[in-house]
């Protein structure tokens, strides 16, 4: 699940996406206009609670009014892009006027995934952090924290009890005063 600013940034990146894929003359890009009709509408409809997402094709055609054949081909871009994906779903029919049973195809169940570059978009449009940037820094977190051990071991190796004292004293105002730069 996911909440409204992460909704606002899966728009984003595909409204990017199909910018970016539109070559000059062209009517449309990678996703299409009726494309990102399509997944605004289901990023609007999936199930707050759940994330339940099955709408039919000619209702998602009806609502967004557009053909079905438009639709169908949207989602197939859609799927094609890493943006949504979904599973074919069946239910048993059970007729007495048939001795053996069959199946009849009822509207798929829609899932909605992220291709690799969307999800750099969407980091950056919501500030998160980049998988090398949240690497960088933890690597630099856990050399700090490195340091500090080795710190705390040069003053424990101090055995007059006064310096000893006065150092973690400085130590302990240093670590809690701003940076030069201010608070980010």
């Amino acid at each position: 699940m996911f909440d409204r600013s992460e909704n606002n940034a899966r728009m984003a990146s595909a409204e990017k996406l199909e910018h970016d894929t539109k070559a000059p003359g062209k009517r449309n890009g990678a996703l299409g206009h009726i494309g990102l009709k399509v997944l605004r509408f289901l990023l609007r409809l999936r199930g707050r609670a759940d994330g339940r997402l099955d709408p039919s094709i000619q209702w998602l055609a009806d609502q967004i009014h557009h053909s079905r054949s438009a639709v169908a081909a949207a989602l197939q871009r859609l799927k094609e892009q890493g943006f949504l994906d979904w599973v074919r779903r069946t239910q048993i029919v059970e007729d007495p006027e048939r001795p053996d049973q069959y199946v009849e195809q009822i509207s798929n169940a829609y899932f909605l995934t992220l291709p690799g570059r969307a999800r750099d978009i969407i980091r950056k449009v919501m500030r998160r952090p980049t998988s090398p940037e949240e690497r960088a820094t933890n690597d630099r977190r856990r050399q700090k924290c490195q340091s500090a051990e080795e710190v705390e071991a040069s003053v424990a190796r101090i055995k007059d009890p006064e310096l000893r004292d006065l150092l973690h004293g400085m130590r302990a105002d240093l670590e809690s005063a701003n940076p030069p730069g201010g608070l980010k």
